[in-house]
């Protein structure tokens, strides 16, 4: 619910009484002395779906730019005075939104000061660096959850639809700067941690599962981005504060960001650049989302011609979007065809293993698990290790087992892999 106050002057006010009639909603004017400009503040409430449905009215009775108006959230109306449309209160739809000066106010909000932007950004950077060197998943979440980078994200978005130039630019502006932020400061943040050796020794990156996570995003990273970007617009569109939380995790534009500074601090250029592109197709997807989003759900520059030039902004940024979303999700589609490969590769390799051991002599050994590894820092992230790991009696011995698998393997593949053979010793008690 919303009251709607406006200071007027006095040859508008009748015809905004006439409308607010027409329209059957409630209203009380308090004469205005403290100025000469306006006359009279008309105040009245009406249920927050049908803000911009009303707004729109009284524009055509009269109401100008030129003229002082707030909007106020309001908890309830005391005795019921508020219209209901049964629509709004019994379905979400396109119009169950907030207005187009409420959305643009929320925009700005999603934006902080520039000082508190960039000091947000580096302690969220420096927490997810910590977070993924230590390899836990509470401390990247956190990470995502302090991140400032989806507010301009969004905010840029709200600047195309409604033709705002100064909240588009300045949102386009906190978004380029939040990313070299985030993984300039994770570098020099992992730089330091590894020269004064804080770091782990002998820490590995490419072998931190929080790490490997995001060196090879596929579609469904993709998929994610734009289903993240689309649920931060309808949060913010029906101010549905409590769902940015989970968008924001969703989006994870820190974690990959963080993950692009260890590579430069560790000297991996690959794990870098993998990480980069990850946070540049979270970043597009969410931009291009909110464009989709928002135009579905109605908004409009404010006036008619402003709809036509909004219509064409929309239109180019949104093609814009998309190419260079396509473009640097190339890799994305590389990675997903690698994965499906690779499953395929270890069936098959599974296959000729299991062959192996159910000739007669290799009877009591047992495979336990195949496993195939790719190197992170290869850029094609081509399988280049098949791990069988083979569950054996304490007592037995197979001195040719591993060459007898690794030839069944390559025979089985036609590929030259490396093979590595793992045992385990395996006793069973059977149950008294």
């Amino acid at each position: 619910m919303r009251l709607i106050q406006l200071a007027l002057p006095e040859e508008t006010v009748p015809g905004i009484e006439r409308t607010l009639e027409r329209e059957e909603i409630d209203y009380y004017c308090t004469p205005e002395t403290d100025t000469r400009k306006y006359d009279t503040v008309v105040n009245f409430s009406v249920e927050t779906p049908e803000v911009e449905p009303v707004l729109n009215q009284l524009y055509e009775a009269g109401l100008s730019g030129d003229d002082h108006g707030i909007i106020i959230d309001v908890e309830t109306d005391l005795f019921e005075h508020v219209r209901r449309t049964r629509e709004s209160d019994s379905k979400m739809g396109p119009n169950a939104r907030i207005a187009d000066a409420e959305l643009r106010a929320e925009a700005d909000n999603q934006i902080m000061d520039l000082h508190s932007f960039v000091q947000m950004t580096v302690l969220s950077a420096l927490v997810a660096t910590i977070g993924l060197i230590l390899d836990s998943a509470a401390v990247i979440i956190g990470a995502m959850v302090i991140a400032p980078l989806l507010g301009p994200a969004l905010s840029s978005t709200v600047g195309t639809v409604l033709d705002d130039q100064e909240l588009f630019w300045r949102g386009i502006r906190y978004q380029f700067l939040g990313v070299a932020v985030s993984v300039g400061s994770a570098a020099l943040f992992a730089w330091s941690l590894r020269t004064l050796s804080i770091a782990p020794p002998g820490l590995a990156v490419t072998d931190t599962a929080q790490i490997a996570e995001r060196l090879s995003p596929d579609i469904l990273s993709l998929i994610l981005a734009l289903a993240a970007g689309a649920a931060g617009v309808l949060s913010l569109a029906t101010r549905t504060k409590s769902a940015i939380v989970g968008v924001m995790i969703a989006a994870a534009l820190v974690p990959p960001a963080a993950t692009s500074g260890l590579g430069i601090a560790w000297g991996y250029p690959v794990v870098a650049t993998d990480a980069a592109i990850l946070v540049l197709v979270n970043l597009l997807a969410v931009n291009l989302a909110g464009l989709a989003v928002f135009w579905y759900l109605g908004y409009r520059p404010p006036t008619w011609l402003g709809v036509r030039h909004g219509r064409k902004t929309v239109l180019k940024r949104s093609t814009v979007l998309l190419v260079v979303l396509l473009a640097v999700s190339v890799p994305l589609w590389v990675n997903t065809n690698s994965k499906i490969q690779g499953a395929q590769l270890e069936d098959r390799i599974e296959t000729s293993v299991r062959d192996v051991v159910d000739q007669p002599r290799y009877a009591a050994v047992e495979v336990e698990a195949v496993q195939v590894r790719t190197d992170p820092s290869d850029i094609t992230h081509e399988p280049d290790q098949a791990v069988v790991v083979l569950g054996v009696p304490p007592d037995a011995h197979y001195p040719q087992l591993s060459t007898v698998v690794g030839d069944a393997i390559t025979a089985q593949t036609d590929r030259d892999i490396a093979v590595r053979v793992e045992y385990v010793h395996v006793e069973e008690h059977a149950a008294s």
